[in-house]
Order: C-alpha cells, then structure tokens, then sequence
C-alpha cells in the first residue's frame, strides 16, 4: 500500500512539471505572457475574426501579451482577443487559445472588435487589410478660453477611416461626463452643457460607426483618445457671497 502511494505521488509530480506554465514570477515583472494552447493557432491582423490570417503559432509557443480586445462573461463567444508581440510588430490571438499569467478581464485594454450591420456583416467603409484602429493617428487641436469668458470651445481631432459619427467626452473635475457628438473631425464644447462646478476638464474622442438614428445603437470603433484639457470657471447661478449663499 504504501509503495502504491510513492508512485501515485512521483506520477503526480512529473505530470504536472511536464505541463506547459506561466510562473508567478513572469507576472511580478510587470510584462504579461502567455502560452499557446493549440496547435497552428491563428495569428491575425486585427481583432476580430474578420481581419485575415497573417501567421500561425505552434502549441507551447510562449508570447507576450500586450493588451486585450472584449470582456469574458460567461463563456467564450467569438469577442475575446489579445494584442501580442509579434515579429517587428504587433497581431491579434482569440483568447480562447492562449493561457496567460493574468486573468483575461485584468489585462488592459488596447482593441476593439469590429462593428456590424443588423445582418451581422463588418461595414464595407473598413479596409482590413491592417487593424483599422493603427491607422487613427493624427493630431487634436483645441481653441477658445471659457476662463477668458468665452462661451464656445472648437476642438478638432483625426479623421478615422470608416467612421460616421464622433463624440467628444469632456470628463469634469469630479468625474462628470458630457458628450458633444459630431459627424465631422470639428466639435464645439458648451460651456452651458457643462457641470458648474469650476476646475481643470479632459476632453476625449471616440469615433462611432452606425447605421441607425438612434444613439443606443451606435458601434465604438476605437478606444478613447485624450485629446487635451481646460479650464472653466463656476457658471451656475451668482452667488450672494456676503449671505454664504
């Protein structure tokens, strides 16, 4: 009985050094990796099963992992994709396919999945020859002074290939949000629009596909970018300072 409990124990020990891992240590630097699961796993240019294939991995091979696309709620439904390392650039994986050293939800974001028509179909304003949202660069601009009394703040930002619609979200000092939305590279901020309250705001843009009037329905393409900040003074009611009121 007690030779039957040695090899049952050495069997375990040798299984489990012979599974591939990611050690809690690679975690601690900081850089997160993975290890692919599958054989010939599908390396793409986008994230999104849309973008062609430009690669395969082999099981057990290691990568790093630098952000992912989607949430994980209860199970795998096509949406989840990590942003790895890849030659002199960078590719997307599906999820499913790879374990890493941090739980999918807590690696950053860096991507979006693509929009689709009501019949399931990514637009054809999207060259996907490259992950759509590497291409959205340019600069942002911004002009006017609501501390010097304006009323109207004009900020501009890049055009995004595909993109039908932008909203522009000013974040307040204390973490209110306000959109001014656009169908244009230019928006104009409101001073009216804003929260009272005096104070340094953000201003970010995210760029929207749709093919409906209603907002609800409308697709983010990419992930916010800051596009500057300002400053505001209160613009609520006047305030009787002799009565603290």
């Amino acid at each position: 009985m007690g030779k039957n409990i040695v090899v049952i124990v050495v069997l375990a020990v040798l299984l489990v050094t012979a599974l591939p891992s990611v050690s809690a240590q690679d975690g601690d630097s900081g850089t997160i990796y993975g290890i692919v699961g599958v054989d010939n796993a599908e390396v793409r240019a986008g994230p999104d099963f849309a973008y062609p294939i430009i690669g395969r991995l082999p099981r057990n091979a290691s990568v790093v992992v630098l952000g992912r696309a989607g949430d994980f709620f209860r199970s795998w439904d096509g949406r989840q994709w990590l942003q790895i390392d890849y030659g002199s650039g960078t590719a997307w994986v599906y999820a499913r396919l790879i374990r890493t050293s941090t739980p999918f939800n807590s690696i950053s974001p860096t991507g979006r999945i693509l929009p689709r028509t009501q019949d399931g179909r990514v637009p054809d304003e999207f060259d996907l020859t490259y992950s759509i949202c590497d291409g959205w660069q340019g600069g942002f601009t911004q002009s006017g002074n609501f501390m010097a009394g304006d009323e109207e703040m004009m900020v501009t930002y890049p055009f995004m290939q595909g993109a039908n619609v932008y909203s522009v979200i000013v974040i307040g000092a204390d973490g209110t949000r306000t959109a001014f939305d656009s169908e244009t590279t230019t928006a104009v901020i409101e001073l009216r629009k804003l929260p009272w309250e005096a104070g340094v705001y953000t201003w970010r843009v995210a760029p929207y596909w749709t093919d409906s009037s209603y907002r609800y329905r409308w697709q983010q393409i990419c992930l916010l970018r800051t596009g500057g900040t300002f400053e505001k003074p209160y613009s609520g009611p006047v305030r009787d300072e002799e009565n603290g009121e």
